[in-house]
């Protein structure tokens, strides 16, 4: 149970939090207890996190505060261990180092930074950066299906998740349907080509297949025209270059 000093204070602090919201952070604490605290980083730009969405927890002993909180992440992230302690300078890991001017904000600013950071610690983990970005890409399937305090505490971004997890996935069905069709389309014109002119009775198939074909020429002889050119340009540079050589020899 919270002292009426720990109550006092995580109670300013909130209505601080609201008023001003830091970057990346959400933070709030669970309505049947002022010592549980939920937050959530956004991976910063320019960072393997980017865009990734990694909720966990602060719980407050009663005497905040003079003593500093546990920290967790729940969220699978690729730096720590999931819903693990985690030793840090303000975590009730060193309590010696804890400063009691030091707020909600405070805490999760200094996470987030060494989140960022390379430093490894009691409850931190060794990825690449490929394995964070691919969690960062997951993490809020994985907030919104599988995390139910995540649920709990936070339904307005669930809602959001779930819109831009539906959306995602429209996107990626377009995308996919789109090279699905550009692979049959380069089949068909493969198998047209394959075919001999004098094979196809259609007349609209003819003239059809003859444009492609020369298209296919044309930018053939494109193609050519510009490696040409890039021989011809090379040899000038090369004649200047012996001509320059040949006159600083006549010049000594």
């Amino acid at each position: 149970m919270a002292s009426i000093q720990a109550n006092k204070r995580l109670t300013k602090e909130y209505k601080n939090i609201v008023n001003n919201p830091p970057p990346y952070i959400v933070a709030a604490p669970h309505e049947d207890n002022i010592l549980e605290w939920h937050y959530v980083i956004t991976g910063p730009p320019e960072t393997p996190y980017e865009n990734g969405q990694y909720h966990g927890t602060l719980t407050f002993p009663s005497d905040y505060p003079f003593n500093p909180p546990a920290i967790r992440m729940i969220t699978p992230n690729g730096r720590f261990t999931e819903n693990t302690r985690l030793c840090l300078s303000m975590s009730d890991y060193h309590p010696e180092a804890w400063n009691p001017a030091w707020s909600v904000v405070t805490i999760l600013n200094g996470l987030l930074s060494f989140m960022t950071g390379d430093e490894q610690t009691t409850g931190s983990i060794s990825t690449s950066d490929r394995e964070k970005r691919i969690l960062a890409k997951k993490s809020k399937y994985f907030n919104t299906y599988k995390n139910v305090k995540f649920k709990n505490m936070f339904p307005d971004m669930v809602e959001s998740n779930i819109e831009d997890l539906e959306k995602e996935a429209a996107m990626e069905a377009q995308s996919k349907m789109l090279q699905q069709k550009e692979e049959s389309d380069a089949q068909k014109f493969a198998a047209e080509k394959a075919t001999s002119l004098d094979d196809i009775s259609d007349p609209e198939d003819r003239v059809r297949i003859q444009e492609l074909l020369k298209l296919e020429t044309e930018k053939k002889r494109e193609n050519k025209d510009v490696r040409e050119n890039s021989s011809i340009k090379s040899l000038l540079c090369l004649a200047l270059a012996i001509a320059i050589f040949f006159v600083g020899l006549i010049m000594k």
